[in-house]
């Protein structure tokens, strides 16, 4: 396979990340040939790195993809740039793989699918926590019928972030709804993993509990039915003190037909049955993990290989999701997923 170039915007924080990673484990398949960030100290630190030329280098994306013919873009910002260097990127030309959340606003998101289906060139979202060992494990209990069928799937997610600035940037901290946008995305987007299902309906609440070190709702509770039949509750927690299953060790029980599977962190799955004694083990290496799972699937996908799970018309549905969560968390009515999504043809 040829090397593939690419087009990054963002070089700090996460997009750093993305950088490092291309480099170690991608070193043989990706050429980052321009670099983006509004921090010049960022571009000139990376571009030692990367041995990048100043004309190279670029603090607009507007700039950048006139200037930068590469293979794809990868877009690592804060949510509320993802929609225009996604959409210049496309218009221009160039496949996309972004993370999530998909963007901002669902008006935003759906420019966003609306940009990569009418250039119909790949557009893909991170969504790293589905690709985890004891999660593909998961999955396949299911796909297999090992324990018969699925009735409903408990997830629960709980980080100690009492103290301000604790969950890494105060802005998470101070954002409406940073629980949701921040943190359940990921784990919306699980529940449907999980299933193997998609929602169609959508309740619960939201709070703020009076020792939170959030300026809006740190807590929720949210119910789903599924529509393969199954069901799903989620437990949101970012004031949690006691029992913690934070990020990489959220807490997820798929209750089956025939037992009961519980995992959390690490690799370790478990299986009880009624009058048995409980079944612990670890679930099988997988060959690529999180990021670097979605990294390898979308460079096949642009090499002719299949398209990516997480591609963004499949991806904004567990945006939707949050959406639908916010918006009840406010009501205290229903959300059908479907109605969020009708003016898209996905």
């Amino acid at each position: 396979m040829a090397v593939k170039t690419c087009l990054m915007v963002g070089g700090g924080g996460m997009a750093g990340g993305w950088i490092n990673r291309m480099a170690q484990k991608f070193g043989d398949r990706i050429k980052i040939i321009g670099l983006v960030d509004v921090n010049r100290d960022v571009l000139d630190r990376q571009a030692q790195t990367l041995g990048l030329s100043e004309d190279q280098l670029f603090t607009s994306h507007e700039d950048a993809v006139s200037a930068v013919n590469a293979d794809f873009c990868g877009v690592a910002t804060p949510p509320p740039f993802h929609a225009p260097a996604t959409v210049a990127a496309l218009e221009a030309g160039m496949p996309v793989i972004s993370e999530k959340p998909i963007a901002d606003t669902l008006d935003a998101a759906k420019d966003m699918v609306r940009a990569a289906q009418k250039t119909g060139l790949p557009c893909a979202i991170i969504q790293n926590y589905r690709y985890a060992r004891n999660k593909q494990e998961l999955v396949r209990i299911r796909n297999e019928g090992r324990l018969g069928r699925l009735q409903h799937i408990v997830g629960r997610y709980a980080c100690d972030y009492r103290e301000f600035e604790s969950w890494g940037k105060a802005w998470r901290h101070t954002m409406e709804f940073g629980l949701l946008f921040e943190g359940s995305v990921h784990h919306f987007d699980m529940l449907r993993f999980l299933s193997g299902g998609d929602p169609d309906t959508l309740m619960g609440f939201g709070w703020n509990p009076e020792w939170s070190s959030f300026d809006h709702h740190s807590s929720g509770m949210y119910l789903v039915n599924m529509d393969n039949g199954t069901h799903a509750f989620y437990e949101g927690n970012s004031s949690a003190a006691g029992i913690t299953n934070c990020w990489h060790r959220e807490h997820y029980r798929a209750e089956f037909e025939e037992g009961t599977v519980e995992i959390s962190e690490g690799a370790t799955v478990t299986i009880h049955r009624v009058g048995q004694e409980s079944e612990v083990y670890e679930a099988p290496e997988i060959e690529w993990e999180g990021h670097d799972h979605l990294f390898d699937e979308f460079l096949n996908w642009l090499d002719g290989g299949p398209p990516s799970e997480t591609r963004i018309e499949k991806n904004i549905i567990s945006y939707a999701m949050v959406i639908a969560a916010m918006e009840t968390t406010l009501d205290g009515q229903p959300k059908k997923i479907a109605d969020y999504v009708l003016d898209l043809d996905l």
